[in-house]
């Protein structure tokens, strides 16, 4: 049985998701990508492209936790029911950056004679990138470049441009900041459904918090503000509350005012943020002390 080359095998893995998406068209990078010369690190390059596109488009661990009639209206809703579920999504993603990150990277290749006249040329280039040569793998090079959004192609520019000059590590190094903002950073599907999930479990905690405590209803908005605070905050990674209470200030607030709660002043918001993150993370120590 002839084994299925690893091009064949990423273009059908591709054509799958451009039915699933109802996508009109394959992506310009594909015809730039194939028109490459071929060799082994052809090969491995759709290799790794297919591993990071099924990863990418394969459903979460937590789908399988969903109750029938989910939409997607009702996902964040249900998805905050499932304890950790913020941080499976978030080791989810990390994952998928990995492959992004080891697709992306190289390993120090033989050391060649490097014309760094030309590096520089390249790498100072602006955009949209043109070459005034008649080198074939430098005009398909920029054509790739060229068929990607202005930020994603400086960014690869850079990353190539190191390669070019040797500069392996920096080269990666760019890899694992460019994996990070294109898949977590600037996600906006990602980062909107966890911010909705953090509502939800907001909303949840208070709940629970004001049905077991019989506190007056004044408190309830409160409570509510306060539990989505410490949501976000056990969702990021934050050196200590204060640093936590400046970065989700304008959040905190704005869910705030979603149910009806106003700090005293914009001055105190973050103070009274930090002072609940302290009480909870006081009281969480106590509860583990005691066990």
């Amino acid at each position: 049985m002839t084994e299925i080359s690893s091009q064949k095998k990423f273009t059908q893995t591709l054509e799958e998701i451009i039915e699933q998406y109802s996508i009109s068209e394959p992506p310009e990078f594909l015809k730039v990508l194939t028109a490459l010369p071929d060799s082994p690190d052809k090969d491995k390059m759709f290799e790794d492209m297919d591993e990071v596109f099924r990863a990418i488009t394969s459903p979460s661990e937590l789908s399988s936790k969903l109750p029938k009639g989910t939409t997607e209206d009702t996902v964040a809703k249900e998805l905050a029911k499932i304890p950790d579920s913020q941080k499976i999504l978030s080791e989810e993603q990390q994952k998928m950056v990995e492959l992004f990150i080891e697709m992306l990277s190289s390993s120090s290749g033989d050391e060649t004679q490097i014309d760094m006249n030309n590096v520089r040329r390249f790498a100072n280039a602006n955009f949209p990138l043109s070459s005034d040569t008649n080198d074939e793998d430098e005009a398909v090079l920029l054509n790739l470049l060229n068929s990607q959004p202005e930020a994603i192609a400086e960014f690869m520019q850079a990353m190539m441009a190191c390669h070019m000059a040797g500069m392996t590590k920096a080269a990666n190094l760019l890899s694992r900041l460019f994996a990070q903002h294109v898949l977590v950073i600037e996600n906006d599907s990602y980062q909107s459904l966890q911010m909705d999930l953090t509502k939800n479990k907001g909303h949840i905690e208070a709940s629970s918090q004001a049905g077991k405590s019989g506190r007056n209803k004044r408190y309830e908005k409160s409570d509510k503000v306060k539990a989505f605070a410490i949501q976000l905050y056990l969702s990021g990674n934050f050196k200590n509350p204060h640093q936590a209470s400046q970065a989700i200030v304008f959040q905190v607030a704005e869910f705030g005012q979603s149910v009806g709660y106003r700090f005293t002043s914009d001055y105190q918001a973050p103070r009274t943020i930090e002072t609940w993150i302290r009480k909870y993370l006081n009281e969480t120590k106590k509860c583990q002390q005691k066990k």
